[in-house]
């Protein structure tokens, strides 16, 4: 059964036997590095005070190997908290592809939960971006995207309820939405207009997100397009700076440009 997600990883830990005394640190190292290739996300490392009365060193040699680890992405530190295991960083490319798709590519199980669906008026906002007048009715889903379970990304988009009328009726909490775009309204997105900021997560959003408070997100902002250059959705989604870096392709300017 795996463990509650906060719950102190619990291994047996022995003291360092005499010949490894020498490299002490080291060994160290490849003990929590193995704890940690081998704990879920998001888990609990024991304290600095323990590791060092089970390994039987002073905790400055515990720390030293700790950074070791927080220097290659492997746990993250959160003050008054404690030390948790952090899985590898995903890299949010150029290429279009859903998060369900996305997630499957990199061998992962996509999934959601925290599911809100509503049919509202669109905002100017929203209708300046969906190419919409004020007030029209606008689909609204806003749900946690899982990789594995793991929370990692809050998304929230819209869409013109005149073209997808049944849409909330046919979406379920899992779906991907441009699969059931594509499947049963025939249509298909070729690109879209992302703009990506810097942003602090409120409270809320901290805890949908399972993550400490203040902590940084990317804020990508996308307008979807179809493939006769028609918008389909616009979104405004929160994806955890802890678990995502942004990688872009740039070139120099063409000739005369």
């Amino acid at each position: 059964m795996p463990r509650p997600r906060h719950e102190p990883i619990d291994g047996a830990l022995e003291p360092l036997p005499a010949e490894h005394h020498a490299g002490k640190g080291e060994h160290i190292r490849d003990v929590l590095t193995a704890m940690v290739l081998n704990s879920r996300d998001g888990a609990l490392l024991p304290s600095e005070r323990v590791l060092a009365e089970r390994f039987g060193v002073a905790r400055m040699t515990v720390r030293g190997s700790i950074d070791a680890l927080e220097s290659r992405g492997m746990v993250r530190r959160v003050p008054g908290r404690g030390t948790f295991v952090q899985h590898p960083t995903l890299t949010h490319s150029e290429i279009f592809r859903s998060f369900s798709e996305d997630m499957r590519m990199r061998g992962m199980t996509p999934g959601a939960k925290s599911y809100r669906a509503r049919t509202r008026p669109a905002t100017r906002l929203v209708a300046a971006n969906l190419d919409i007048a004020p007030g029209d009715p606008t689909h609204y889903i806003e749900r946690i995207r899982t990789a594995d379970g793991i929370p990692m990304a809050l998304e929230r988009t819209n869409l013109a309820a005149a073209r997808f009328p049944s849409l909330l009726k046919v979406m379920e909490r899992d779906d991907s939405l441009y699969e059931v775009l594509s499947r049963v309204f025939g249509v298909r997105l070729e690109s879209a207009r992302q703009t990506v900021t810097i942003a602090r997560l409120a409270d809320t959003e901290a805890q949908r997100l399972e993550v400490g408070e203040d902590s940084p997100a990317f804020l990508i902002e996308r307008i979807s397009v179809d493939n006769m250059g028609k918008v389909v959705e616009y979104g405004r989604s929160l994806y955890r700076g802890d678990r995502y870096a942004i990688q872009m392709h740039v070139s120099p300017p063409t000739q005369g440009g």
